[in-house]
């Protein structure tokens, strides 16, 4: 197997043990710092606005300046050291600080999608799918076992946790995560960017990141809410990290038969599927009283993200001119964890605060079915051909089997 290949697999493997042992517990963590749900959306949205002007700039600096490995290193570096950092205050408002600061530091992890795709090289870019993979399965190891811990030790166990995880994940990139040194063949943009326009910007571009912005609202007013409702209806640490399980176990072979899909449907037509899978699960979500059952509808919800983040990847490398590969990713994920959530946390807070976990996660079903039809209504169908990809054509060697 190449060594690059190897390398960047194994990365996204390691981020995802490390976000396993954070992420799904923030706002468990938070409440248990004396935050409301109102406070808790409030620092959410803060996480998402660090977020979007972090990850686009750290875009911006991979396709012009900067090598994106070395960028993933120094963010990777820094979170351990922030992340320590948390150990040191029980006081609310300082942890609500720190994790906003966190947010910061982490945010050049989004830039493993493009190196991935950019080594990868290959026409169908199936080869993704089953990289990305990976990270789920890290995430679903470390959220149950962090889960169980937590449930035993408490939660002032996790900057003990994601610390020395995310140290070992800078570690990796930077002995095994080699920077690429070709360039692109050519900045021009793909056929799939042609035609009407809007402010000189391609429509279908305008309209994914529309779309996108739906999809991450939705996804903001539940899936952080989620785990207080699963917290409020009696269940504990560790049922909020077997739920982060639950969705990460069907992520897996989801994305890894995603080839099998795209074979008869279209990327934009997965993306509407997966917005489908999302508002069934947010209707029953909202009928359903049992803690147990909330958390394993996560195992469907997992097969809708899957289908959304795999076609949203792909589909922003298809927008994308050669040269901005980087740029292209990182303004759809800013747009979808970025943006969005500053609008579905605040949004969301506010709702179930005032109306219920009921009422937010209905009113979410409207949000993700506009996301799911504007995809596939603005972006149009890639061509199924022979003729090499962006990506094939910047590369000199050959796909990587």
């Amino acid at each position: 197997m190449d060594p690059d290949i190897r390398g960047i697999r194994w990365a996204f493997v390691l981020v995802g043990v490390a976000d396993g042992t954070l992420l799904p517990f923030i706002p468990l963590y938070l409440l248990e710092r004396g935050l409301g749900a109102p406070a808790i959306g409030l620092v959410l949205a803060g996480m998402a606005l660090v977020w979007l002007f972090a990850g686009l700039a750290c875009g911006y600096l991979a396709d012009r300046r900067i090598r994106p490995e070395r960028i993933v290193l120094a963010g990777a570096s820094a979170a351990a050291a922030v992340g320590l950092t948390l150990a040191l205050t029980g006081d609310g408002v300082t942890t609500a600080l720190l994790i906003v600061a966190l947010t910061l530091v982490r945010s050049p992890l989004t830039l493993l999608d493009a190196i991935a795709l950019r080594k990868l090289r290959t026409k169908s870019r199936t080869g993704y799918a089953r990289i990305r993979l990976r990270m789920s399965a890290g995430w679903a190891v470390s959220a149950v076992a962090s889960g169980a811990a937590y449930h035993v030790l408490g939660l002032r166990l996790i900057p003990f946790l994601y610390a020395p995880l995310v140290a070992v994940v800078a570690l990796w990139i930077w002995r095994a995560v080699k920077p690429d040194m070709s360039s692109a063949s050519s900045d021009a943009p793909t056929p799939l960017v042609k035609g009407v326009r809007l402010g000189g910007i391609p429509l279908a571009v305008v309209g994914f990141l529309v779309s996108c912005l739906l999809l991450g609202i939705s996804l903001a007013a539940t899936q952080n809410f989620v785990t207080l409702q699963i917290s409020v209806l009696g269940g504990g640490a560790l049922l909020v990290g077997a739920a982060g399980a639950f969705q990460a176990l069907t992520e897996i072979p989801t994305m890894g038969y995603t080839h099998v899909l795209t074979r008869y449907l279209s990327h934009q037509a997965l993306f509407a599927l997966g917005c489908v899978i999302y508002l069934a699960v947010f209707v029953a979500w909202a009928l359903v009283s049992n803690a147990l059952v909330v958390a394993l509808l996560k195992l469907v919800i997992g097969v809708g993200f899957a289908l959304t983040y795999v076609a949203a990847v792909t589909i922003a490398n298809d927008l994308s001119p050669s040269r901005f590969r980087a740029t292209g990713q990182a303004l759809v994920k800013s747009v979808l964890f970025g943006l969005a959530p500053i609008i579905g946390a605040l949004g969301g807070g506010v709702v179930y605060g005032t109306f219920g976990a009921r009422v937010m996660f209905l009113a979410s079903t409207f949000v993700v079915a506009a996301a799911g039809a504007l995809a596939l209504v603005v972006v149009p169908v890639a061509r199924r051909t022979a003729e090499p990809s962006p990506l094939a054509l910047e590369a000199a060697a050959p796909a990587t089997p």
